[in-house]
């Protein structure tokens, strides 16, 4: 929440720090829970296959995207909204936000739900999964809940507290592991659309259970909330509901649009896999295989260092603001150069590791694919190895970008990369040889578009300078060194302690040798370090 939407009495020392507090929890909770959500996916596919897997696969990414439209900017606005009249102490006006918007997403939440039972059939069947009917509609009540739930997280953090927000999603994620796994392994005798299913209606339950946390919560601080209303300042004239909405519509509206553009990539893949595979020969499950194992096997894979360069991108972001908002432009230029240092530091050694280990690392991670699908999901892995490094950057001066207040250009930049993924993609699966290698590079050429058109926005409103040396080749010196490691140590462990030992050695040797080779070359200083945690550098 930026700074000039904090209440007055919250800039006392001790409300500040409850502040910083509550904030650290939940940027904490959230890698958590993104760890979490990244890592469910590998149980998942060792306990209902390839087949259950395609059900879960085909269906998230619709879900997600609906729920992305119905849900996903109104929380912020929301909290920013009752931010404001909490500053002026007119909380019963932050209440009335509230209030608002929860009948608003009531009516959401009930719209979607309906909406999703209701497509459910004709739209598995344009998916090429007829019997994935089922699997829609056991995620379909999560819609409901996600929306009602929307309305008490941004209030919450329109009041500042924000661990009721990290600990619902906490839940959330804890409980789509647990339920969903078990689900779906009981499901799993009658067939693997009801496995997938199942694991979907695990994320279902998760949403019933975040909410009864948070309405716990909220009951727990009502008496609260109602004392500050009796005392709340009456302003000059008190705004109507329409005029409430019409001020939460247009906050809400350019914020979903952008978180739009992740979930419409994913379900690119949905849309267009199965049934471009089927159009050149597969049979229906052979073509679900091949969608599950790029989908629901690499994907996961490639998502985990993600989670590392979000948390980076989220802590360039308030520095960014604060040298932007002070007009420090040498210090702007100089945190923007060491973001696109930290992207290449993080992507470069992961999409290395991947490529060179992967084939070990799908053995070591699925037990249960053998003979060609682990030779194709090997493949998959190697070649969206790339997509890690591209989208770690892509993440990267995406939170420069924000932190500049140009939230629309990475908007715009990933969604042309969204298009180029939907062309090529659709082109390249057609082609018997590529097939669904064809998905892989389409989501590959996707982030690198967006890379770069976003490298190329940050240079222009930052003069970002990109040293050769320091920034690129240093890097690539340092990840080389550990690929030589890892690629030269692997086969001698394997012959001696098997695959799990050998590339659980092989990657910690790898880690080790890339900080030892960052700390030799003096890739990256104290002053850097310094620098991506807002502070000054060192004399």
């Amino acid at each position: 929440m930026r700074a000039e939407f904090l209440p007055g009495h919250f800039y006392m020392s001790d409300k500040t720090k409850t502040f910083v507090k509550g904030a650290a929890i939940l940027g904490i909770l959230g890698i958590i829970c993104k760890v979490i959500g990244a890592v469910f996916r590998i149980p998942l596919a060792n306990i209902i296959g390839t087949q259950g897997m395609a059900y879960y696969q085909i269906v998230y990414p619709i879900y997600a995207l609906i729920l992305v439209i119905s849900t996903a900017g109104l929380p912020a606005a929301i909290a920013k909204m009752v931010s404001e009249r909490r500053a002026v102490d007119d909380f019963k006006g932050a209440k009335e936000v509230f209030l608002t918007s929860f009948r608003l997403l009531l009516i959401v939440g009930i719209l979607s739900t309906a909406l999703m039972l209701v497509i459910s059939g004709p739209l598995a069947r344009l998916l090429g999964l007829p019997d994935a009917k089922v699997a829609f509609m056991a995620i379909s009540p999560a819609l409901f809940f996600v929306a009602i739930i929307s309305s008490y997280r941004g209030y919450f953090q329109g009041m500042q507290m924000m661990s009721p927000t990290g600990f619902s999603q906490l839940v959330e994620q804890l409980v789509k592991l647990g339920a969903g796994l078990w689900i779906a392994k009981k499901l799993l005798v009658f067939g693997p659309e009801y496995a997938g299913a199942g694991a979907l209606l695990g994320v279902s339950i998760s949403e019933v259970l975040a909410l009864v946390l948070l309405l716990i919560l909220y009951s727990a601080k009502k008496r609260r909330l109602n004392q500050e209303c009796e005392q709340s300042v009456e302003p000059a004239e008190r705004e109507p509901r329409k005029v409430l909405l019409k001020k939460l519509l247009i906050i809400a509206i350019p914020v979903t649009l952008g978180a739009c553009i992740m979930p419409i990539v994913m379900s690119i893949d949905s849309a267009v896999v199965v049934r471009g595979l089927m159009s050149i020969g597969y049979a229906r499950e052979a073509a679900a295989d091949k969608f599950a194992l790029l989908t629901g096997f690499v994907n996961p894979l490639i998502n985990m260092p993600a989670v590392l360069s979000l948390a980076l991108a989220m802590s360039l972001v308030p520095a960014i603001s604060a040298f932007n908002a002070k007009g420090m432009k040498d210090e702007l230029k100089a945190q923007s150069g060491l973001g696109f240092k930290i992207a290449l530091l993080v992507g470069l050694p992961a999409a290395a590791g991947f490529s060179i280990l992967a084939k070990p690392i799908i053995m070591l991670l699925y037990k249960n694919l053998s003979g060609a699908m682990l030779e194709e999901t090997a493949v998959l892995l190697i070649l969206m190895s790339t997509a890690v490094l591209v989208l770690t950057m892509v993440q990267t001066m995406t939170g420069i970008l924000q932190g500049l207040g140009r939230v629309l250009i990475p908007v715009r930049n990933l969604g042309i990369g969204a298009l180029a993924k939907i062309v090529i993609s659709v082109l390249l699966i057609r082609i018997p040889s590529i097939n669904v290698k064809g998905a892989a590079i389409g989501t590959v050429a996707c982030y690198a578009i967006a890379a770069v058109l976003n490298i190329i926005s940050v240079s222009k409103h930052t003069q970002m300078h990109i040293g050769w040396v320091n920034q690129i080749i240093k890097p690539l010196v340092c990840t080389a060194l550990m690929g030589g490691a890892v690629y030269f140590v692997y086969p001698v462990l394997e012959g001696m302690l098997g695959n799990s030992i050998a590339t659980l050695g092989a990657i910690s040797l790898g880690f080790v040798v890339y900080a030892v080779a960052l700390l030799l070359t003096k890739t990256i200083t104290k002053d850097e370090i310094a620098m991506i945690r807002g502070k000054k550098k060192t004399a």
